[in-house]
Parts: C-alpha cells; structure tokens; sequence
C-alpha cells in the first residue's frame, strides 16, 4: 500500500495557515524565535563549560587560566538560559503588544511600556524568599533562581501575555488621565498609562494572594501540582514512558521546556528504580535480576539528541535540504550541540514550536524509539544501562558508559538513528516547500508593491 504523504499534507498546512492567521499563536511563535540567539548561545556556552569542567575534574587539572576560561562560560549561561524565563516574559509581552497594536482599537496601545508592565508583573507572582519552598524555614529576601530559568517559563509566557492583554483593554476604556494635544508624546504615553498600570498590577496582586491562600506558595507550584503531578501518577512501565514522553513533547511545542518541567516531578518515582539498578550490577557486576529503567528509556533512547529525538532530524536536514537554504544553516549550528543533546537551536531554529507541519513526527518518533527500546531489552537483545555516567559524553559513548561498556546499546542506538531520520525526512520536505511556498508569497508581494510605487510616481 503506497503512502499518500497528500492527505497528511493538507490538514497540516491548513493548520499551519490557521497559526498564521491567529493573533496570540503568532505572538507566542514570534517571542520564542526572538529567544533563539539567547538559547543558542547560552547552549554553547554551557557545553564548553561541561567539558571543560569534565576535563579539569577527570585530569586533575590545577590550571588557573582553564578553570577562569570555564567560569566565564558559565558567566554566560547564566546570562541567557539562566535568566531564559525573564527574556520570554519580555519577549511574549512585546510580541503580543506589536500584534494588538495593528488593531485599530489599540492605537494607544504602546508596546514598550507594556513590555515593561509585563516584567512588573511577573515580579509581583514570585516569592521574595529564596527558602519559599520550605515554609517553616528562615526567610532569605531575594528570588529564587528557578523563576529565571527554564523552570519559570510557563509562568512567564502566561503573564506576559495576560498582562499585555489586559492593559490593552484598560487602554481602551475612558477611565484615562488625559492630557492635552500639545504634550510630547513620551509623556502623554506615560500619565495615560498610569491607570491602566496600576490596574493591571493590582489584578496580579490579587490573584497571587488567592493562589497563597489556596496553600501554594507560587503559580508555578500550582500548575505543577494542579496540572503536571496528576499527569505523571502513573508507574514505571511502559505506559508511563509513553504517558511522560507525549507531556514532554507538547509542552515543547507550545514553548515550554517540557524536559525540565516534567523530569523535576517523575524523577522522584523513577530515580530511585535506576540507582538501584546501578547499585545492584556494582555489586554483582551481572544483568541478572535488573529491570527496565524507565528514565533511561525516556532520557537516552526516546529522546537521542534531546527532546524529540532531534539528532535525527538535524541529519535529515542536512541530507534534504539544499545550500544556503535557512533550514540546512540552522542543522549545521545544531549538529555539535545535538552530539551532547543539547538541542535548542533546532527546536527554536527550525522552529518546532507552534510548527504543525513537525507536530506528527515531533509526538511519534520519541514514542516509537521508546517502545522499541522497550521490547528489544525486554526480550534481552539489548543490555539494560546501569552505570551512572557523567552526562558530558556525545551521544554513542554515553550510551556506551550508560551499558556498562556493552556494544548492543549502541547498535541500537544507531539503528533508531537511523529510522528517526527516516521518520523525519518526509516532513523535512513538506517544511521546506512550505517555507519556499511563503517566500515567493513575500516576493511577489514585495514586486507588487514596487510596481504599484513605481506606477503611482510616473503617474
């Protein structure tokens, strides 16, 4: 039966016009490509600084000059993935105010100063106490780092957005300080946004008091435990795997760091299985008795090159997209960092955020690399991984470690490869005619354009 590649096509590239055309899908598409050069520096960054950290450890290496050059990398990562969640509280905000500002109803609308307001209000959900978790410990005034990173993007994007959302509103209503026609603009734009501001700030102030009266000390604590905990309740068998790649998957396609997001929950439940395992073969230096993993199922076969099982892809790219093209760029910058799974270049450089055209494979290919790593150690085919490995290696030596020195995890590792690229090439293509499709669209609007200027000035 020959695959009708037509069929998958259309819905997904109607889906693809619907985001297109969708206001906030679009604000929030465009906030995540303006993190791409933050993210992809601070990966690098934060790769040097892991081998580099491996090397002076692993060596013994008592280098002044080497353990500055590290620290300086580290300096910058903390610059850009550690503050990753301010910068997209930043970005969703301006990107959302520009996308309202085009509305007639939002003339007064200025997006600076509601990108500004964002920040406030984000500062106005996060707890002044470095201890908040802990509510009988002493109180430490600062924030918490975990609200700048990864781990407070969420939040982040929801009250940039909302924010914006509702100073536009505020801006729209007659409860305004006017001031007369002659004032510069700046200072008009200043004292008329006074009102709107200070509402805005008070509705935040008041939905922080309700969560922390509900028992959480934080939005971001109420989501994981409203949302994510009730998610992940559920084993450590192979449906668990599934259940906890699928979350992972979509809270990447919205934007959101679905690896650190789920893992800081369902390693509590799957952690312990794997340490004991580890501890078991020290021991006894034999496979008899262990169990599957189900953190290394998710960690290091589903997910090859990082979430997604981009490794795959970005060699696909490389392979079915032509020279120059933004794609084939995008695939050579990603190719070392995807080595050591480190994979936001090609997940906010292709994009594969809000990409419905990647959405299929982006959910199957990690699901279908589990449940083949799944059956082949089950029947015994494959060792299962026992050794805690650092985590600084590239993808076939870390699997090499991770299998206590055994070849068959890396063969395996290998052939799912392999099939991930197989997987992804169709949608590649399909991503790249797309892409090509709206650039002669852009084109001919931009001759169009010339042609009608060109016609007007003769005339």
């Amino acid at each position: 039966m020959k695959f009708d590649m037509q069929k998958v096509q259309e819905p997904l590239l109607k889906a693809s016009a619907w985001v297109e055309g969708n206001t906030i899908l679009q604000a929030i598409k465009n906030a995540f490509v303006r993190t791409i050069p933050f993210t992809v520096v601070g990966s690098f960054s934060n790769l040097i600084k892991m081998q580099l950290d491996a090397l002076i450890k692993n060596q013994h290496i008592d280098n002044v000059i080497l353990t500055n050059i590290s620290e300086l990398f580290g300096y910058l990562g903390n610059a850009t993935l550690g503050i990753v969640a301010l910068i997209v509280v930043f970005s969703s905000a301006y990107s959302y105010a520009v996308e309202l500002k085009r509305k007639e109803n939002n003339e007064r609308l200025n997006p600076i100063i509601a990108t500004l307001l964002a920040f406030a209000a984000y500062f106005v959900m996060v707890p002044k106490n470095v201890n908040f978790i802990d509510p009988k410990a002493k109180i430490i005034e600062g924030f918490s780092t975990s609200f700048f990173s990864y781990e407070g993007m969420f939040t982040g994007l929801i009250v940039g957005m909302i924010s914006v959302a509702l100073f536009a509103k505020f801006t729209r209503s007659k409860f305004t300080i006017k001031m007369p026609g002659n004032v510069p603009q700046n200072v008009f734009d200043s004292f008329f946004s006074l009102i709107p501001i200070s509402e805005v700030l008070l509705i935040f102030g008041v939905v922080r008091i309700i969560i922390e009266s509900l028992g959480y000390v934080s939005l971001l604590q109420m989501i994981s435990d409203v949302l994510i905990k009730p998610l992940l309740s559920v084993g450590t068998g192979l449906p668990a795997i599934l259940v906890v790649i699928l979350l992972q998957q979509i809270l990447w396609f919205l934007g959101l760091h679905g690896f650190n997001i789920v893992w800081g929950v369902v390693s509590a439940f799957w952690l312990p299985l794997f340490l004991e395992n580890v501890a078991k073969f020290a021991e006894t230096q034999s496979f008899a008795g262990i169990t599957i993993s189900p953190n290394t199922m998710t960690n290091v076969y589903a997910m090859i090159g990082g979430s997604g099982a981009t490794f795959g892809l970005i060699i696909a790219m490389l392979i079915f997209t032509k020279k120059g093209e933004k794609e084939r760029e995008v695939a050579k910058l990603a190719l070392i960092p995807g080595c050591f799974g480190i994979n936001e270049p090609v997940i906010f450089g292709l994009p594969i955020v809000l990409n419905p055209l990647m959405f299929i494979p982006w959910i199957l290919v990690p699901i279908i690399n589990a449940i083949i790593a799944y059956i082949v150690t089950s029947l015994g085919w494959v060792v299962p991984l026992v050794v805690l490995n650092s985590g600084n290696e590239p993808i076939f030596i870390s699997t090499w470690v991770l299998g206590a020195f055994h070849l068959s995890p890396v063969i395996l590792t290998a052939v799912l490869v392999v099939l991930d690229v197989v997987l992804y090439a169709p949608f590649v293509v399909l991503n790249q005619r797309n892409e090509r499709a709206e650039q002669r669209i852009v084109e001919e609007k931009k001759e169009k354009q010339a042609a009608q200027l060109m016609a007007e000035n003769i005339g």
